[in-house]
């Protein structure tokens, strides 16, 4: 199996603690594109860069807004990050939203990352050493206990070599994105350009894009074909998983595109209004309650809809459940995804989970046959990926290859038949 080494690299943290500063000491790259964030010294949405790293490897960017008004743009994304650059201000430290982006990545199970302590040009020695302590205090009970924390000024330039040194060295162990397969490419900006039409970009999760190629923009399955490539601002082939992409599209109206869509190879991904999942809430949400309303973030896409509780009467807080998600309107995702889950009116993020089965049937609830099903679909092995499929029909003859397509991916039945 080929495997990409690009990689996504994405900020997080609390407001004004200077990701966007940083990001342009480090790349050059002035992320605050719209006028209004020039004007107000804020970033609103989203922000792309490329950064050339000591080990001649270049790692996309995707700055992210602190502010707690934009979470919802933090949140189209963060899903496709390889690894995070948690920012956290020397003077500040820890803050609200520092709390709540890292709750954001711990539930989409971002691999890896590392700390930047920003600002620190403007502590002197002691202070620096006691903020160097509270944040490693903070990070040990999170994904990135461990992780290097490395005091940096964007102003300066003060410890910039050296945190570009800590994100090569933690890429080393990141898993690389997977080549074979379809293209997917969740849709995070849409505009037009004089001479060229319709151009979208993303982080290309998986498989490749190359000039000339038949595409689908999903959910809405609308054909269109790659006119152009460029990857990292430059014109390009091909662009490969782990990349950020611009892609031109030939016949499709830019009133037609918009973020949240994906961009796949064509009969590859599925539309649906109904997916099963695994979900797990927070210690400090409320109760997860039977048909309740609430609102899915995975890829770019934000999605509302109900949740149907399979395997109990509620989710607990603290606890993971099995349940079905009804929602108002079709979606695009793949199994074994991530999302994040928001209350209904997004004030609360309440936990996150896993998609475990795209376009399901519709479930009793507590039915024994089906949680099973669900159970073997969440352990998420080849095995038992393959005993799910045959679960649900159980009597009709199986081939190899007729899992496989069920599966949509045939390098995990391989392993098994």
């Amino acid at each position: 199996m080929s495997a990409s080494r690009f990689f996504i690299l994405g900020s997080a943290g609390h407001v004004d603690h200077g990701k966007t500063t940083l990001i342009k000491a480090l790349t050059g790259i002035e992320t605050d594109r719209l006028p209004e964030e020039k004007a107000r010294g804020l970033s609103i949405d989203l922000g792309f860069a490329h950064l050339a790293l000591p080990s001649k490897r270049v790692a996309g960017i995707v700055d992210v807004p602190g502010h707690e008004r934009f979470l919802k743009n933090m949140l189209a994304g963060v899903g496709g990050f390889d690894m995070v650059l948690l920012v956290i201000d020397a003077v500040e430290s820890v803050m609200p939203q520092t709390r709540e982006h890292m709750e954001i990545l711990e539930q989409l199970k971002i691999p890896a990352g590392v700390v930047a302590l920003t600002k620190a040009d403007l502590v002197d020695e002691d202070f620096l050493q006691m903020a160097l302590e509270e944040v490693t205090e903070y990070l040990s009970g999170t994904f990135l206990a461990g992780a290097p924390v490395v005091p940096v000024s964007g102003v300066t330039g003060f410890g910039t070599r050296k945190l570009l040194k800590a994100i090569d060295t933690v890429l080393d162990s990141v898993p690389p994105r997977v080549l074979e397969g379809p293209a997917y490419l969740p849709v995070d900006r849409v505009f037009t350009k004089a001479g060229f039409g319709t151009v979208i970009t993303g982080s290309l999760w998986s498989g490749r894009l190359r000039k000339g190629d038949r595409v689908t923009l999903m959910p809405e399955a609308v054909e269109t074909k790659v006119r152009g490539l460029q990857v990292y601002g430059e014109p390009a082939e091909e662009a490969l998983a782990g990349q950020r992409v611009a892609v031109n599209l030939g016949g499709v109206d830019v009133a037609s595109v918009h973020r949240g869509q994906v961009l796949g190879s064509p009969d590859a991904l599925v539309s649906t209004d109904r997916v099963d999942a695994q979900v797990e809430l927070r210690k400090d949400s409320r109760a997860l309650r039977n048909r309740s309303r609430v609102r899915l973030y995975f890829g770019t896409c934000e999605a509302l809809g109900k949740v149907i509780v399979l395997d109990a009467d509620e989710v607990e807080p603290g606890a993971t459940g099995l349940v079905q998600f009804v929602l108002d309107a079709p979606v695009t995702a793949r199994r074994g995804d991530r999302f994040v889950l928001r209350n209904s009116t997004a004030e609360h993020t309440i936990g996150g989970g896993m998609f475990l089965e795209m376009r399901p049937q519709a479930h009793r609830r507590k039915d024994e046959k089906t949680l099973e099903i669900l159970r073997q679909q969440e352990a998420g092995t080849a095995l038992s990926l393959v005993k799910a499929v045959l679960m649900q029909a159980p009597l009709k003859p199986r081939r190899p290859a007729d899992v496989a397509e069920s599966l949509k991916n045939p390098l995990d039945v391989v392993t098994v038949w």
